[in-house]
């Protein structure tokens, strides 16, 4: 799974390049720019600055409570709503200083070229240091250049226009080992793409009614982009990022979350996000997990495999039919350690439907190999045997008869390679018949089933309609969204756990 980090990788290295260096963040109103601006506020190094023309250093300051201190330096804040002069006044400060040097001295050249420029960026530039890093941001560069400019174009006593004031201000900020932040109020290309050494486009778009939000990093001079894309939160008031899927030997892996407090007619998922976000799982009912494609099965895995740890720790007992892809480390890996050496069986199967495991196990430890049913155990199908009559259903209901539900976690790929092996066609009549079969096997049971497939499956399509929980998890550009379609739910992002737990559901808002 993907990491949540506060920045990417790459905007942290463009921070970390010396001074001066600019950069444009563009994108429409509401799209969380400001938040991204303080968040590389807070990983700049040396003095910050903040150039606000939209909100008050008292709002900020109430919107973005984290806001302050890093390490010894403090964010400064430019209101710049408290110095605006006008360009009359500008013009003619400039004037009256500019007589007392030579006409010609490039002293006077660059001193009216400084009282040129907006106040705040005057503000900001006598705060920096001339020596050792800083940052400075104006939010927004539109508005305070639109504020200054006015709306009436060019003026005889103000012969400058918007992008000659673009480029002196780069001049001048460029005299300083400070990294400059502009903020545009539009995801469209302008004259600054091509003057400054970087450029961040933020987006806000719902997709299937629910919102998402995309960072796209088209330009980093001196960077290489291993990610152009990141999805983001701004939940909390803090920008958060999320890195790209890692390997199964990469992830880190958390303890699933306690039980809080004890639900009878309930299994609880092992995830606190995800009892949260879609509740626990109800006994004699179905939970439907629907997977994109390109979700690898690793990922499944992590999302579902925490109700099977706790269903074991809690004495309750628990049965997997993977699909074809898992490896047996993806399988039993996360229970392993769940009950003293040699008694995992006890509360653990796992069905070889694919006929690949039992050889694997062999050589990995005898719970692995006492917990394997292959498929020489399975009885033989026969005209009017009652399914639960088997030796499988007997040592299921032997957990509940203890007082613990039991837990079944059945991926669709799975039960079709189950029934090539047993050479038992999926026949329509199968599939039509098969949302009857579960609901007689769940109905009145201490069981609860979770359902995992992908949606073209014709095991798993029938079973929609049976569902308490049905969820859908689908691979964007390298990260795993979720989505609640029962209960609906806003959109998710699938991260690595930060602070312990299985895993985090990291909402997008």
């Amino acid at each position: 799974m993907g990491a949540a980090v506060r920045l990417p990788s790459e905007l942290r290295e463009f921070l970390q390049l010396p001074g001066p260096q600019s950069l444009v963040i563009r994108g429409p109103p509401g799209s969380g720019k400001t938040t991204l601006c303080l968040a590389l506020l807070e990983a700049a190094a040396g003095e910050r600055l903040f150039v606000s023309n939209r909100v008050s250093s008292e709002e900020v300051g109430r919107e973005f409570p984290w806001l302050g201190n890093n390490g010894t330096s403090k964010i400064q804040v430019v209101d710049a709503s408290d110095l605006r002069p006008s360009i009359q006044g500008i013009a003619h400060e400039a004037s009256k200083l500019s007589m007392t040097l030579d006409a010609d001295s490039a002293e006077k050249r660059e001193l009216s070229e400084f009282l040129t420029l907006p106040s705040p960026i005057q503000e900001a530039w006598s705060r920096l240091p001339m020596e050792g890093p800083s940052t400075v941001v104006v939010d927004s560069w539109d508005a305070l250049v639109e504020h200054y400019l006015g709306r009436h174009g060019r003026r005889p006593e103000f012969p400058v226009d918007r992008g000659e004031l673009e480029r002196m201000l780069l001049r001048w900020m460029g005299r300083a080992p400070s990294h400059l932040v502009l903020v545009l109020e539009t995801d469209q290309p302008s004259q600054l793409d091509y003057l400054v050494n970087g450029v961040v486009v933020t987006r806000r778009e719902l997709v299937t009614d629910r919102l998402e939000r995309w960072l796209l990093l088209p330009k980093l001079r001196g960077i290489r982009i291993a990610n152009a894309s990141y999805p983001y939160t701004v939940e909390g008031a803090r920008f958060q990022c999320i890195e790209p899927l890692r390997p199964y030997s990469e992830v880190r892996r958390g303890e699933p979350d306690p039980e809080p407090d004890r639900l009878p007619g309930f299994v609880w998922p092992g995830s606190r996000g995800f009892a949260e976000a879609f509740g626990r799982l109800g006994v004699g009912r179905l939970s439907l997990v629907e997977i994109g494609d390109e979700v690898p099965y690793y990922v499944v895995q992590q999302f579902v495999a925490p109700a099977t740890v706790h269903t074991v720790r809690s004495g309750g007992r628990a049965l997997v039919i993977p699909a074809p892809g898992l490896s047996a480390d993806e399988i039993w890996g996360p229970v392993e350690g769940s009950r003293p050496a040699g008694h995992l069986a006890e509360v653990y199967r796992v069905l070889d439907a694919s006929g690949q495991l039992e050889r694997a196990v062999k050589a990995q430890g005898k719970d692995r190999a006492a917990s394997l049913i292959p498929l020489s155990a399975l009885p033989p199908p026969a005209p009017g045997r009652d399914p639960d009559d088997n030796e499988l259903s007997r040592w299921l209901k032997g957990g509940v008869a203890g007082g613990h539900p039991a837990l079944v976690t059945m991926y669709a790929s799975g039960l079709e390679s189950l029934g090539a092996a047993l050479k038992t066609p999926i026949t329509p009549e199968v599939t039509a018949n098969l949302p009857a079969s579960i609901q007689n096997t769940l109905g009145g049971s201490s069981l609860h089933l979770i359902a995992v497939g992908r949606p073209e499956s014709p095991l798993f399509r029938p079973l929609k309609s049976l569902a308490s929980i049905h969820i859908r998890l689908l691979n964007r550009q390298g990260r795993v969204l979720v989505y609640g379609l029962k209960p609906w739910t806003s959109g998710f992002v699938l991260t690595e756990p930060a602070n312990g737990g299985p895993f985090e559901l990291l909402r997008i808002v």
